[in-house]
């Protein structure tokens, strides 16, 4: 079995059991007030799986990335919560937080005001460089606003932050659109299509495309774009966080807990390791 059809096996599996077992358990919808007796809490967290390093399935298919490693650190330092993690695919992640299926999405998710409306957030723990991906040899060398790749085609995901900052562009310049080609295709997949021309660039972040883009086969470039434009002009969200189901028992308690315990890990410089280790250099947030 090739390791994708592995993969999909195993993340096939797991949205399964996870599914059948908080069904069975209600795990994250049921009891109110503080914990009590000493009774741990189980906090169900889904992902994706993807996009790497920030979650992802490691060679011999354990669910690793930035954004778990800091949850299991999390886990160590409270003692009244224990994660339960969970697969499933990017759309079903929210409509579990929407249910209370899920009580935590670990998914580099911005807590933009959209998002906001519907979910709690934890305090922040990276930030992050935006920009766009193009071939080495493309005439772009800078972007000063989204205005300059007008008429230029990019993969879109619904739902992604990235896809709604370029959808909320397009709004407003309807003489100066960025054809969007809507996509479900995984993000290597993506590149690749990139480096053969079938999209002129890729709108994503420094990390995510150190992870998927770099190759040397590939022959893209990382063009980074004014973090400030981003904000004022789209509300841009450059802060990534957990996002917290309205309906997670004792949520403010738990909520509490999982910020305090952040705050630990920026101290003691954890969150500084991980994302040296993940990404080669800190993005962690707030810096020590």
């Amino acid at each position: 079995m090739t390791r994708s059809a592995r993969s999909a096996a195993f993340l096939g599996a797991l949205l399964v059991v996870g599914l059948g077992a908080t069904a069975c358990s209600g795990a994250a919808g049921a009891s109110s007030g503080e914990p009590k007796d000493g009774k741990v809490q189980k906090i169900v967290v889904a992902t994706g799986a993807s996009p790497k390093p920030y979650t992802y399935l490691d060679d011999s298919d354990k669910l690793t990335g930035y954004d778990i490693e800091i949850l299991r650190a999390v886990d160590k330092k409270v003692a009244d919560l224990s994660f339960d993690f969970q697969v499933a695919e990017f759309p079903a992640l929210f409509a579990g937080l929407d249910s209370g299926r899920f009580n935590i999405v670990a998914n580099n998710l911005s807590a933009n005001e959209e998002r906001k409306k519907k979910y709690d957030f934890s305090d922040p723990y990276i930030e992050a460089q935006f920009g766009i991906v193009v071939k080495q040899d493309s005439s772009i060398s800078k972007v000063d606003s989204l205005a300059d790749l007008a008429g230029k085609k990019v993969y879109g995901e619904p739902g992604l932050n990235f896809t709604k900052i370029l959808e909320s562009y397009n709004e407003k310049n309807p003489g100066k659109k960025i054809d969007i080609e809507y996509t479900e295709l995984d993000l290597q997949s993506q590149y690749n299509n990139l480096a053969a021309g079938n999209v002129d660039f890729e709108f994503n972040e420094q990390v995510v495309f150190d992870g998927y883009g770099k190759k040397p086969e590939l022959k893209l470039k990382f063009i980074p774009i004014d973090g400030a434009y981003l904000t004022e002009e789209f509300g841009t969200n450059l802060r990534s966080a957990f996002a917290i189901s309205r309906q997670t028992p004792n949520r403010e308690h738990v909520e509490q807990e999982i910020n305090t315990a952040l705050a630990g890990l920026a101290k003691d410089g954890t969150l500084k390791q991980l994302s040296e280790q993940f990404f080669g250099t800190d993005y962690s947030v707030p810096k020590q």
